[in-house]
């Protein structure tokens, strides 16, 4: 049997199933990437049809990190978690310890756990160079807008709805 013929009947037998850089039609491009919520973890499923979708990149030892953490996370509590946003962060925490602290201190997001090989495929696809980083994606991981920290800066406090509208707009 081909490859090819191979990969359709994986595919007809699980729509999620993923090979390196070939991602199925209906899967969610972090279907097969380990996420926990408040320790537990997540079903692959988790992530469907949640729109729009940010990867916030940080760590509780970064300065500006810890400066615009609060904001962000005030701006999702107050307005954006009920307008459907979804945070999954990506800590960059040195040690699980530090890691399990800081997210105390956020609201409930997704993370991706601590040493797991996706955090550097993550940093690397989405050219993170600095924290805090936020990237908008879409459910293929197509980074929609990289601007997200500005927008939040910018209109957090005076105009939180024009930042969602504005990033509703580019899921359509």
């Amino acid at each position: 049997m081909s490859t090819a013929l191979c990969l359709n009947r994986l595919r007809e037998v699980s729509p999620k199933f993923r090979f390196g850089s070939f991602h199925f039609r209906n899967a969610h491009f972090l279907a097969s990437v380990p996420l926990k919520k408040s320790g537990q973890q997540l079903d692959g499923k988790f992530l469907e049809g949640k729109k729009p979708l940010v990867l916030y990149f940080s760590a509780g030892w970064c300065p500006s990190c810890r400066m615009f953490t609060p904001k962000f996370a005030k701006f999702y509590e107050d307005f954006a978690k009920s307008r459907g946003l979804e945070v999954v962060w990506v800590s960059r925490d040195k040690e699980e310890q530090d890691l399990e602290n800081y997210y105390e201190k956020l609201p409930d997001w997704a993370y991706v756990p601590f040493g797991d090989k996706n955090i550097r495929e993550l940093l690397h696809k989405y050219n993170v160079k600095t924290i805090p980083t936020l990237r908008l994606v879409d459910e293929n991981g197509k980074v929609l807008s990289d601007e997200i920290r500005k927008d939040i800066e910018d209109n957090w406090k005076e105009h939180p709805e024009k930042i969602m509208e504005k990033w509703e707009k580019l899921y359509q």
